[in-house]
This record gives structure tokens, C-alpha cells and sequence, in this order.
């Protein structure tokens, strides 16, 4: 889809905090580390006066309503497009067994099984039957010894959630002011809901919509409790064109809005949610992108499709939620195959730290991720292979590649780098690349991280580094030559690249 290039007023600037960094050998957690390092860092803040939310830059995608960064990278709607400075990770390592640790324990906790990896494959070890070995890691020692038994500093601060509390403060601060009207910063607290339907049904914005898309809308107020009217507003104000914004089957999120207002709640989701509360949750996640995160879920993988999918087409993502949480608890995919919803993915035990809208879609994308040999348990966190009785977390990179085929209607393929060479060879091929130019057709980047990799959304590569958005919710980036060494798979449009 195409993007207006008046994105929304800017709040007042602000400079986000730097964060320090802590990591952990393996299995220890928290242990703080000696020296600050300077690679893996997150992308440092463009909330300068001189660069305002308003202004449209030359680089990056106008994606409605985001911030303009001022290092070229696309804009979010609704959020930030680096929304951290400084190199802010948990700490915690993943466990080496290949299992995500228990709740609370590891900061990349989410992320998939190990692709193949290198020393498997090509001049390292060859695993038994033939049968590749999740658990040994990429970097090979003397005589083809892996080396994964031994912490990596440097690649355990790639990813993790933001844990520092001045960071935090900012950006929910931020997040506020985004998520929320202007007009409603002086406004008493019991005037919300009736100052809000009244400055939509005023607006410029209302009067311009078909008669029947008012109807709608005014029908979707009618449903809403304060909190869904105030994100309501926010959306109105600031991103008016992604109310018209259409779905694979030509209707608008106006429309998808309505449908989720009205329908049937699906019986499964009796006592996990209601429908108020998943509306504000679908309204944040439209309204701001940037807050969609995986939270301790093991779903790194689709939460980084999912963010895509909201930030391009927030219809579509609407469609889809509606039809998981409508009586047949089903919505078909644009690949033709359906996300099904399951018993337990509204529960209280599966959020994760989650919105229930990110529970149920992320928890649908990896039963689907899964096919029918394998059962995911969103409340314990972990797939079960029905055959074999084995369990595992995360998607693996076939798995991954169906999930992507099926969300964004077009072939995807795998492409595994078993040596540094072929990582470099990637990263060659992808100079210049900007998701800008790639709306609905997202690169999925699987990030080493020993005993299993950590999926995350590639957002452009220019100026000698690697920009990419952490699903904790997290813009980073990496040198260049970092990318051959950490990067160990990339799912991309077939057509992409050669």
C-alpha cells in the first residue's frame, strides 16, 4: 500500500536515555558486565528540535504518523522508529540445551530452534545419522571442536529487552503523547469519552469518510470505553488515512473495527478476555506499532512477522484478529491456509506480558508455524511433536518460511549461511536494501545466539551497518562485519535478491 507523506505532529522532543548493558555466562543470569562494548548497540535518538515528527525526510518510508529518523530508516506509524539508545540488554543467555529457560530467566528466551548450524554442514563436526544438532554452536575451535559451551559477550548483546528504568520512563512518556489526542492533554479525566466522540464526529476527517464508513465508525465509539475512545482519537488525529486502509478482501479497518465490536466473542475466549478489552488492545496495536513485542513468549519469530504485518497493512491484521476471535475462531490467510485459534491463548498464563490481541495472533501464527505434526502450548511456551513426545520452542527456518508464505500471500525462501563467506556474500547482496521499498515483503534475519537463534525484522543497510528491529520492541544495529559472524539464516521474498 501507498503512504501519505503528512505524517503526524510532532509532541515536544525529547532525547531518550543512553542504557547500560548487562550480560551472564551461561546458565547464570545477571551477572553484570566489566566493560561497556560498543558493537551491537541500538540506534541513537533523532528527538532533536531540528528534526520534528512533522518533517518528511528524504530517506525512510512516511509510514503514517511515525517518526522520521534522522539516520534514514523507515518511519513507524503511531511510534518510533529508534526508540532506544545505547545498547540496552537483559543480560541473560539462552539455555544451551536448546529450551527456552523458565519464565523470567533468559532474555532471549523467545527465540527459535538453532538453524543447521555451520558445524554440522561444512568442515566442522558431522552429527550422528545424519540428524542436525540444535545444540552446538556456529563458532568452530582447533579441530572442529564447537565452541558453544563458552559464553560470547559480544553475541549475547545483540538482542534483549530494554531494561533501564530512565529509558523506560521516556519512552512510555512518549508513548503517551502517541497514543493519545492532543486536545485531550487539558481536558478533565471525565470528559474523555464525550470530548472524543465529539471532536471525531467534528473533524475534517469524519466528514470526508462514505456515508457508510461514518456510520460505521460512530457505531465503533459506541463500543468503546474510554481508553479504546482515547487511542481512537489518537488515530484520528494524527494517522486519518489508516482508518481507510483496505484488507485482502477490500474492506476497510473502519469496517474490521466494527466486525470485532460486534460479533460473537469466540466461546474459547470466555473468561481469557472480552471483547472491550481486545478492541483497545487491537486499537494499540494499530495506533502504535512499535508496542507489539513479544514479551517472554518463545514467538521472536512471529512476533517480527506480525510487526510487519501491522506497520504495512493494519487492516489485514485487523481481518485476521477479527476472525480468530469471531464464533469460528478461524481467518484465512492471503497464502490460502487458515490461522486457527487455541484453547488457552487469551488465558491470564499465556500473556507473557502481552496485550491480548499479540497473545492470541502470535499464539495462532505458531500452531500454524508448527503443521500438523507438532501441538504449541502458549502457557507453557513450548511446541510438542506428537510422533516423537520431543518439545521445543520457537519455529525452525522451514517452518518460519511457511508462516511468512501464508501472512504475506507471496513465495519466500531460506537461505542458510554455513560459513562466514556466505554470510558476506548475503550482506553484499543486501547493500542499499531499505524496507521502505518493501512494504508487505519483509526480511526475516535469524541471529545466532549459541544453542538457538533470535529472529528479528531487517530494516536497512547503509553507512557500513546493519539496521534491524529487535521484536522486544527494540530499533539496533550492527557493523557490518558483524553480520557474517552473527547472521546465520535470512528468509526473504524468492524474488528478492537473485
Amino acid at each position: 500500500m501507498s503512504f501519505d507523506p503528512k505524517i503526524r505532529n510532532s509532541p515536544q522532543p525529547l532525547r531518550l536515555p543512553q542504557a547500560k548493558s548487562t550480560t551472564a555466562e551461561k546458565p547464570a543470569v545477571s551477572a553484570p558486565r566489566e566493560k561497556e562494548s560498543s558493537l551491537g548497540h541500538a540506534v541513537d535518538s533523532s528527538f532533536e528540535p531540528s528534526t520534528p515528527r512533522g518533517q518528511k525526510y528524504a530517506e525512510g518510508r512516511a509510514v503514517r504518523g511515525g517518526v522520521a529518523d534522522n539516520s534514514g530508516l523507515r518511519r513507524k506509524r503511531g511510534g518510533v522508529a529508534d526508540d532506544s539508545v545505547g545498547r540496552a540488554v537483559q543480560g541473560e543467555v539462552a539455555d544451551n540445551s536448546g529450551l527456552r529457560l523458565k519464565r523470567g530467566g533468559v532474555a532471549d528466551d523467545s527465540i527459535g530452534r538453532a538453524v543447521i548450524a555451520r558445524s554440522t554442514v561444512k568442515g566442522g563436526i558431522k552429527p550422528k545419522k545424519g540428524v542436525p544438532d540444535d545444540s552446538i554452536g556456529r563458532t568452530i575451535r582447533k579441530k572442529g571442536v564447537p565452541d558453544d559451551s563458552i559464553g560470547d559477550s559480544v553475541r549475547d548483546s545483540l538482542v534483549g529487552p530494554v531494561d533501564n528504568p530512565q529509558y523506560l520512563k521516556a519512552r512510555d512518556a512518549l508513548y503517551a503523547q502517541l497514543e493519545s489526542p492532543s486536545y485531550l492533554a487539558s481536558a478533565g479525566r471525565s470528559a474523555v469519552g464525550d470530548l472524543v466522540r465529539a471532536k471525531v464526529l467534528q473533524s475534517s476527517v469524519f466528514h470526508k469518510l462514505p456515508t457508510a464508513q461514518q456510520a460505521s465508525l460512530g457505531n465503533v465509539m459506541s463500543h468503546l470505553d474510554d481508553v479504546g475512545l482515547r487511542r481512537l482519537g489518537a488515530l484520528v488525529e494524527q494517522a486519518p488515512e489508516v482508518l481507510m486502509d483496505k484488507d485482502s478482501a477490500g474492506k476497510t479497518l473502519i469496517s474490521n473495527l466494527e466486525k470485532l465490536a460486534t460479533q460473537p466473542l469466540n466461546s474459547m475466549l470466555a473468561g481469557g478476555t472480552s471483547t472491550q478489552e481486545l478492541l483497545n488492545s487491537a486499537l494499540l496495536d494499530v495506533t502504535n506499532p512499535n508496542r507489539i513485542d513479544q514479551g517472554t513468549a518463545p514467538t521472536c519469530t512471529v512476533t517480527s512477522m506480525q510487526f510487519e504485518l501491522v506497520a504495512d497493512n493494519p487492516a489485514e491484521y485487523l481481518r485476521l484478529l477479527t476472525g480468530l476471535a469471531g464464533p469460528s475462531g478461524a481467518a484465512t490467510m492471503k497464502g490460502g491456509s487458515d490461522l486457527v485459534l487455541g484453547r488457552g491463548d487469551a488465558d491470564a498464563r499465556a500473556r507473557d506480558d502481552r496485550p491480548v490481541s499479540q497473545a492470541i495472533f502470535q499464539s495462532a501464527a505458531m500452531e500454524y508455524g508448527n503443521g500438523k505434526s507438532a501441538d504449541f502450548d502458549p502457557i507453557a511456551g513450548k511446541s510438542t511433536d506428537a510422533s516423537t513426545g520431543k518439545t521445543y520452542a520457537g519455529l525452525g527456518p522451514s517452518q518460519q518460511t511457511m508462516v511468512l508464505r501464508q501472512l504475506f500471500g507471496i513465495n519466500y525462501r531460506t537461505d542458510q549461511f554455513y560459513s562466514e563467506s556466505e554470510g558476506a556474500k548475503a550482506l553484499q547482496a543486501l547493500q542499499g536494501f531499505d524496507a521502505s521499498s518493501s512494504v508487505n515483503r519483509p526480511i526475516i534475519l535469524d541471529i545466532d545466539q549459541g544453542a538457538i537463534n533470535h529472529a528479528v525484522t531487517l530494516e536497512k543497510v547503509d553507512g557500513g551497518r546493519v539496521f534491524f528491529r529487535d521484536p522486544y520492541g527494540v530499533l539496533r544495529s550492527i557493523p557490518d562485519e558483524m553480520f557474517p559472524k552473527y547472521v546465520v539464516a535470512m528468509h526473504r521474498p524468492a524474488d528478492m535478491l537473485g
